[in-house]
């Protein structure tokens, strides 16, 4: 086994050394990203399995380390808590034969291997389900899904959100580039109150930018914003009168939900882009924030619809809670996303929730203006590109 690792390693460190990324068609290049991603996989996974064998054995106390993950990080260069993440995936897997299996063959990359453990380990009847979303809603879709099934996984909702408020926390910390670093652990109704404060301060700085012509990192104008934040509550001398809600939170909610006082299994209680909330938390962020939208009301949001091209408030509420993330699959852009007619007004298209998606600028131009086209049934969706193929994108003048 070593003296064929070790030639495999030797013929991949000579192809590397010697390849000329420059001088590559570009299909062959993109060939070369699939492979060298196959073959991180692999190694991915074959350091995870040998890992958990050093890991369960005690060898790693031989090099003097305080635990498996202390060892493994000196090992690999990486960070403790990355170690302990993969030791904790590898452990899982000899309890799930078909994550194993799609370990092991390459199917998966550490990070999917990571999400799909973890809430297969909670709850096993989901692991099939998962591993088919892997291939099908990129690493964001199978990130909501798995947070989903480790929610439903922990039939006491009260009990499962009191287990991350006792988690809470802030730290902070100085990286070796000597840059200012936090890390913050909330309950997702906490989270989303701090999201919605930053954002109309993040959407001033991100126009500001827009009209001095920079374009920096839609992260660098949160990150202002927090300063800004910070800076203002700093400044102030006295608390203002609080005359409305303290943020815009975003919730969806099945009705019957809020109803009843609880969520019952393949109903919808969350908060988009976050995660699964208690029905007792969505009862009160209504009387302090803004409940976005209800799944089902008694009249459908489904069926509001108008014949022009204005989306009403309803309709246009209804939309935002539908789609939290580019419509185009594998595009989970979530900022500044623009509503589209799937079927254009000027071909008669109506403005009803059904004909309409909310999509990223880029794929927005690109279906506007170069024949892009979303095809199928909602749910299992394609990309297709115009017939008259050869013309690049052109996404120039794009906000």
């Amino acid at each position: 086994m070593f003296e064929t690792l070790g030639m495999l390693r030797a013929s991949l460190k000579k192809i590397v050394e010697n390849l000329e990324p420059e001088v590559l068609e570009a299909a062959s290049a993109a060939k070369l990203v699939e492979e060298f991603a196959a073959i991180e996989r692999l190694g991915a996974a074959g350091k995870a399995l040998a890992a958990r064998r050093v890991a369960n054995s005690g060898a790693w106390r031989a090099s003097g380390e305080r635990s498996p993950a202390h060892w493994m990080a000196k090992a690999t260069g990486t960070s403790v808590g990355s170690a302990i993440g993969v030791l904790e995936t590898a452990a899982r897997l000899s309890e799930l034969p078909a994550t194993d299996h799609a370990v092991r063959s390459g199917r998966l990359s550490e990070a999917q291997a990571r999400e799909i453990a973890s809430a297969a380990a909670a709850s096993p009847q989901s692991e099939d389900g998962l591993l088919r979303a892997a291939h099908t809603d990129g690493l964001a879709g199978l990130k909501d899904r798995c947070a989903k099934v480790r929610a439903a996984a922990v039939p006491d909702e009260a009990e499962r959100y009191d287990r991350v408020h006792k988690r809470r926390r802030l730290r902070h910390w100085t990286d070796p580039d000597g840059a200012f670093r936090l890390d913050a652990l909330l309950t997702p109704d906490a989270g989303a109150t701090v999201l919605a404060a930053l954002e109309p301060v993040k959407e001033r700085i991100f126009a500001e930018a827009r009209k001095q012509g920079r374009r920096e990192p839609y992260e660098a104008y949160a990150a202002d914003a927090l300063v800004e934040v910070a800076e203002h509550v700093r400044d102030c001398r006295e608390q203002p009168e609080r005359s409305g809600p303290t943020a815009l939170v975003h919730v969806l909610v099945d009705h019957a939900v809020l109803k009843r006082g609880s969520v019952n299994e393949g109903e919808t209680c969350e908060i988009p882009g976050i995660g699964p909330i208690p029905a007792a938390v969505a009862a009160d962020l209504a009387t302090d924030a803004f409940l976005a939208a209800l799944a089902t009301d008694g009249t459908d949001i489904k069926n509001v619809c108008n014949m022009g091209r204005t989306i009403p408030a309803r309709l246009r509420t209804a939309l935002l809670a539908r789609d939290t993330q580019c419509a185009v699959p594998g595009c989970h852009v979530r900022h500044h996303l623009q509503i589209d007619h799937d079927r254009p007004v000027s071909e008669k298209g109506p403005t009803k929730l059904a004909n309409l998606d909310r999509l990223c600028s880029f794929h927005h131009y690109l279906k506007t203006h170069r024949g892009y086209r979303l095809v199928g049934q909602r749910g299992a969706r394609t990309w297709q590109p115009p017939d008259h193929r050869g013309r690049d994108p052109d996404p120039a003048g794009t906000a």
